[in-house]
């Protein structure tokens, strides 16, 4: 056996053949021969070894009379860094990365198609068409300010990438109706009391102010003035600005409360045409088939009972900000809110109850504030 090929790094497999295979190996553990991987197949004893301890082993095949057969094993590092795996994984990771810079579809998404057509056009001009950099990208509010100085028909523009895709979302102004010729004249968005600013719902303008912003009333919330550089153009600002605020009221009411519970639905059958009492307090109408509905009417009801509770001490806690929240939603605005409340001060007497309650409302603050002829 020659071995003088066999002195390179790495490993090589060997099966032993004879008798005396187990002594064969036990010596060769013993000298510091290191082997791996052993396992007897029949009469055959197999192990893997280093190539540069097959020299030290042709003594003991000589001593113990056995037959060594070699085999090549291939070498995990060698075949990790062969030039055919090296160009395999590059292959497999160079053009996902190169593609993963790139924006390769720019789509317009909101308003009619011809209105789409012209954004993509514009765009195109403009240089944001594929494919392009992701760091080229232009920044979205100037995308923003410049398409709205070109269309003046679009209320806000707004930008969204999607893995390798860009969308412009935008959002036409509303269509002037009958009474354009009574438009009002473009104004800012101002705050109508002192309040901390949550959201905005604009359908045209820019932001002067920041969520969670405290305002006084007066401040400017939204503006009509779309500026690009060193032009400016006056939109005007429309939509809702929605701020937390706090509204301290003085109650006094009965502590007999009486309210209605329904107690479900009942159902009254007649003769059609036949006379109906004028407090029949029918809820509606069943329709019933042709020939049917000409013969029985039928009337659904819905039954109630009236209740009362008096307000003390141990459940005034929880009654009085219900029954208050009620009566003050009812003369807050559509979309408006109350967050949470608040008892100060509550007094139960035998025929009433009076008190101070703070209510933490939500509501649009922004009202209409001409611009200024030297804006």
């Amino acid at each position: 056996m020659r071995t003088d090929r066999l002195k390179r790094p790495g490993r090589i497999s060997v099966e032993v053949h004879g008798g005396r295979a187990d002594l064969f190996l036990s010596e060769a553990a013993a000298r510091g021969i290191t082997v791996r991987n052993v396992r007897r197949e029949g009469e055959v004893l197999r192990f893997s070894a280093r190539k540069s301890d097959m020299p030290a082993l042709r003594p003991l095949r000589r001593k113990h009379r056995v037959r060594l057969r070699l085999a090549g094993e291939a070498d995990r590092g060698s075949l990790f860094l062969s030039a055919r795996s090296l160009a395999g994984l590059a292959l497999f990771l160079i053009p996902p990365l190169l593609l993963s810079v790139f924006i390769w579809t720019v789509g317009v998404e909101g308003g009619v198609p011809e209105r789409e057509e012209r954004i993509g056009a514009w765009l195109g001009k403009q240089g944001v068409a594929a494919p392009m950099r992701i760091a080229s990208v232009p920044d979205e509010g100037a995308v923003r300010n410049a398409l709205m100085t070109a269309d003046p028909g679009l209320a806000w523009v707004r930008m969204e990438r999607r893995g390798s895709r860009l969308i412009i979302h935008a959002v036409e102004a509303p269509a002037a109706g009958l009474d354009a010729d009574k438009k009002e004249a473009p104004a800012h968005l101002a705050a109508s009391r002192r309040a901390v600013v949550t959201r905005f719902e604009l359908t045209s303008g820019v932001r002067h102010v920041l969520p969670n912003t405290t305002v006084e009333k007066g401040d400017i919330l939204a503006s009509g003035i779309v500026t690009q550089g060193e032009k400016s153009v006056l939109t005007g600002a429309a939509g809702k600005v929605y701020g937390d605020f706090f509204v301290e009221m003085n109650f006094t009411m009965p502590s007999t409360v009486r309210y209605s519970l329904s107690s479900g639905r009942e159902y009254k059958v007649s003769r059609a045409g036949g006379g109906k009492t004028a407090a029949g307090g029918a809820w509606r109408e069943v329709k019933l088939p042709g020939v049917l509905g000409s013969v029985l009417s039928i009337d659904e009801t819905v039954k109630t009972r009236q209740l009362s509770v008096k307000l003390d001490e141990q459940n005034g806690e929880e009654l009085v900000p219900g029954l208050l929240r009620e009566k003050l939603r009812q003369s807050l605005t559509p979309g408006a809110k109350v967050k949470d409340e608040k008892i100060l001060r509550v007094h139960y007497d035998n025929d009433k109850v009076e008190g101070t309650i703070l209510f933490l409302i939500n509501e649009n603050i922004a009202v209409r504030k001409l611009v200024a002829q030297g804006d």
